[in-house]
């Protein structure tokens, strides 16, 4: 760089005229042209480096509607209301660590008087025959789904997302007669009932993001209120490839660009992020009362390790993982995870027995 703004100030550098007596200048003079020019190209390329070094840090996040893209030409509105019995629930499981989570979402939900069928989407060669009978015991009807592979070979995804796009097979829904469904993520809690989000009159439905660094105007995926369609399906598996978006952020960052300028944003009560309380724990205690699904990005209760998800944990290893979660971050969200722990041990007392034996025969 000093080099280039050298050549660049030697160009606008003023050249005095030559003497009349044809003599070279003088050798201070030649010592003086030459450090007035470092200088100068000095000078440039500190400032140069400052605007470069602001614009990096002070740059805003990615959103899909600066970038905006024609991807979903599909109605915003849903024309047609959604019958009781055409409703679903829909969670996703592609490892069998996540099959207590799984198990703990739907009871939830029953508890919760939310009556909709459970639909469960699985991956066949990921999940054993262990995990699906524990999910069946609380009423969850798995189905296996075809993986759906990350776009440009999964260059750059996150490797806790390389199946995430796998969830885009909820849309197929319609095929099993659901006109109404919402999603819940296997890390979520439901909290209150949420009939309400079956009725809304719209195709697609999500709560903004949250971030330690600040709130978003994109949405989180984690829960998502949507109207089943398998030609919105075919049409997103089409423009996966083509589509321009940050391929780290999997499956959200897709859906974020497709639905990002005809989603319906819903309250922060319907996908209430751990992080909302980390950012400002004033707006989560405004909203507590309210919650209706919790969602644990932060701080997993149900899992020892992030990178340990292939078997079913124990009974004891489970209770140690909540343990250990209500400690974190010097046990700054020990609330919450008593949240999930009453969730979990009344599941137990409703379901432990044909959850022991499932443990047992497989």
């Amino acid at each position: 760089m000093y080099h280039s703004f050298k050549r660049l100030c030697d160009r606008w550098r003023y050249e005095p005229l030559q003497s009349h007596s044809g003599q070279d200048p003088s050798r201070w003079q030649r010592w003086s042209r030459s450090w007035v020019g470092t200088g100068l190209a000095v000078a440039f390329g500190i400032a140069a480096v400052f605007v470069i070094a602001r614009a990096i840090l002070y740059r805003r996040p990615y959103n899909p509607l600066d970038d905006y893209q024609e991807l979903n030409q599909f109605p915003v509105t849903a024309d047609n209301a959604a019958h009781h019995h055409r409703r679903a629930v829909v969670s996703s499981l592609y490892s069998d660590g996540y099959a207590i989570a799984v198990a703990v979402v739907g009871h939830s939900a029953r508890s919760a008087n939310v009556t909709a069928r459970l639909l469960l989407p699985y991956l066949g060669n990921k999940v054993s025959d262990k995990a699906l009978c524990i999910v069946r015991t609380i009423g969850w009807e798995p189905y296996p789904v075809p993986r759906i592979p990350p776009p440009d070979g999964g260059k750059g995804i996150f490797w806790r997302f390389v199946d995430q796009y796998t969830k885009l097979n909820v849309w197929t829904l319609d095929k099993m007669g659901i006109d109404s469904a919402v999603y819940l993520d296997a890390d979520t809690l439901v909290r209150r009932n949420f009939d309400e989000l079956f009725d809304i009159p719209f195709n697609f439905a999500a709560v903004p993001d949250v971030y330690t660094g600040g709130f978003s105007l994109s949405f989180n995926a984690g829960v998502l209120a949507y109207r089943p369609s398998s030609t919105v399906f075919e049409d997103m598996l089409q423009k996966l490839e083509v589509a321009e978006y940050p391929l780290a952020e999997a499956e959200q960052a897709f859906l974020n660009l497709y639905f990002g300028g005809t989603c319906m944003r819903l309250p922060y009560i319907y996908n209430a992020n751990l992080a909302i309380k980390g950012r400002s724990p004033v707006l989560w205690q405004r909203l507590a009362d309210e919650m209706r699904i919790v969602h644990y990005t932060l701080v997993k209760p149900f899992l020892q390790d992030m990178r340990s998800t292939d078997t079913v944990l124990s009974p004891e290893d489970i209770e140690d993982a909540m343990e250990k979660a209500a400690r974190i971050e010097d046990g700054f969200y020990r609330e919450e995870m008593g949240w999930w722990r009453e969730a979990y041990r009344r599941m137990m007392l409703d379901h432990g027995h044909a959850i022991s034996q499932c443990r047992q025969s497989s």
